[in-house]
């Protein structure tokens, strides 16, 4: 009979699935909506375990023009290489399903982005951006 993973370090080791599985990066928003929705991790245990993650090495924040971005390490992947098998195959499962259906949106998300900024007679400057990974497609600016 397997042992499963329980508490903190199943926690842990479901976000480090998540941005397995996602095989790209995600925005912390991306990040929660899918920890939240596949497994019912709450915003609090969320934030605790993603500073532990980063804390421990396992995984990256990196600034994005459509904000920060989450991407295992090379140490996090080994780590749930290690534990993986530790999570219930309905729990793999659900987070599997979950990223294959919201992947083309998430995808979209990083790369259309749009700003706002106010002008200083007034008004609004908005600018848009087709993007594709770090490198800018398409800017414009109304």
């Amino acid at each position: 009979m397997p042992n499963f993973l329980e508490g903190l370090p199943k926690e842990k080791v479901q976000l480090l699935y998540i941005l397995g599985t996602a095989k790209a990066e995600l925005t912390e928003q991306q990040f929660y909506q899918c920890a939240y929705e596949s497994t019912g991790m709450n915003w609090f245990s969320f934030h605790d375990v993603v500073g532990d993650l980063e804390e421990n090495g396992d995984i990256v924040s990196m600034r994005r023009p459509f904000g920060a971005c989450f991407s295992l390490t090379e140490q996090g992947k080994m780590t749930l290489g290690m534990f993986e098998k530790g999570l219930t195959y309905s729990l793999r499962t659900s987070i599997n399903e979950y990223l294959k259906r919201f992947a083309p949106q998430f995808r979209q998300e990083r790369e259309l982005v749009s700003s706002e900024e106010p002008l200083p007679g007034g008004g609004m400057l908005v600018r848009l951006k087709a993007l594709e990974g770090e490198r800018t497609l398409l800017e414009v600016d109304l």
